[in-house]
């Protein structure tokens, strides 16, 4: 059985909480959370309990903030594995501040790499590195949503196709427009589908077009249809199981209602910033972009420079012609009498074979020798 990984969150706010329970559903992982109040009750803990990652909000009670919890978090449990999250109003840190920190730091808003950020966490870094084969897609920011006048189509699009529920989110996950979705974990719900709608660029060029894409998932209880808005927007509609016809409305009105969202943010809603190539390295041995060097840099060996050896040669035996060989001699044509190889193979007495019986004449051994039948 898999273990059950053991997460604390810290945050006044409780967003991460429902942020950190989407991510881990998409990850397929078991897991407990224990949300702690304040930073003071966090640190007690830390040293009491170990935990499998700490989670925490970068503005906190006020006593402390994320950076700060985060240097004596590790001076009380060294090791411990730890994610700092930004809210929107948050200062930007410079990398300086989180160069000596064993720290992750999610600028607002986390979106796509906030799962990753979980699983170099519970994983490791090197862990994740070595089983990712996708290259992950940052859109860059977030344009801005006229909330209000997006609400008003949502209801008018949930009234028209019969909804019973509604919202709209952006694709890190971020509920902005809620409407009637008390019937389902709508924090769950935009967290395991925001990152899904994020890799739309990478399927529009392959389609034609900037492409629009509706997906639907068919439950005992409800029916949930999700429309993209864009890139970086999408609405999802909730339906009571029971009801028909759904499918033309939402491939109708649905879509209309979408188009109207998209229009609220123009041109912006197709536009993304692309991610800069990564430099490929020269040498096996070359850093890869953004690894620090070694404090302790080695030489490299010197290269050996090998003499080229010559060849080995094997002295063969060489065979001298045999001179004034008597064919006549080796292959004549007188033949013994059939009397000789019975007494050859008699099983009586020990039979002796006689070369001058078979050819006549009897040959020498240095006869034979010169004339190489026996070899050296």
């Amino acid at each position: 059985m898999a273990s059950i990984h053991r997460i604390m969150v810290i945050d006044t706010r409780a967003h991460l909480s429902d942020l950190v329970r989407a991510a881990m559903s998409m990850l397929g992982r078991r897991y407990a959370i224990y949300e702690v109040p304040s930073a003071e009750s966090a640190l007690d803990e830390i040293a009491r309990v170990e935990f499998d990652l700490v989670v925490a909000a970068y503005t906190l009670d006020g006593t402390m903030n994320g950076l700060e919890f985060a240097k004596r978090a590790i001076r009380e449990r060294a090791g411990v594995a730890i994610v700092i999250v930004a809210a929107e109003n948050d200062p930007m840190l410079d990398a300086d501040q989180l160069e000596e920190l064993p720290i992750q730091f999610m600028p607002y808003p986390p979106g796509e790499k906030f799962v990753r950020a979980l699983r170099v966490g519970l994983d490791g870094a090197d862990v994740v590195e070595a089983s990712e084969g996708i290259v992950e897609i940052d859109l860059g920011p977030i344009p801005a949503l006229d909330v209000d006048k997006a609400r008003t189509i949502l209801v008018n699009t949930m009234r028209e196709v019969g909804a019973i529920g509604g919202l709209i989110a952006d694709r890190t996950g971020r509920v902005v427009v809620d409407e009637r979705t008390g019937y389902i974990d709508k924090s769950l719900i935009a967290g395991v589908l925001g990152p899904t709608f994020a890799h739309a660029p990478k399927i529009a060029p392959q389609i034609g077009g900037q492409g629009w894409s509706l997906k639907f998932y068919d439950g005992n209880r409800y029916d949930l249809f999700a429309l993209s808005l864009g890139y970086h927007y999408f609405a999802a509609f909730l339906f009571d199981d029971n009801k028909s016809g759904v499918f033309g409305a939402m491939t109708r009105f649905g879509r209309l209602g979408a188009d109207a969202i998209i229009k609220l943010l123009g041109d912006s809603a197709w536009t993304f910033e692309q991610p800069a190539p990564v430099p490929v390295p020269t040498s096996p041995t070359a850093p890869r972009p953004g690894s620090r060097p070694p404090k302790h840099a080695t030489q490299p060996l010197p290269k050996l420079e090998v003499a080229p050896t010559a060849p080995t040669i094997v002295d063969e035996p060489i065979l001298e012609p045999v001179g004034e060989l008597d064919l006549d001699l080796l292959f004549g044509q007188s033949t013994p009498d059939e009397q000789s190889f019975d007494d050859l193979f008699s099983n009586d007495q020990p039979a002796d074979l006689d070369l001058g019986n078979i050819h006549g004449d009897k040959m020498s051994f240095e006869e034979a020798q010169n004339m190489g039948l026996l070899g050296d």
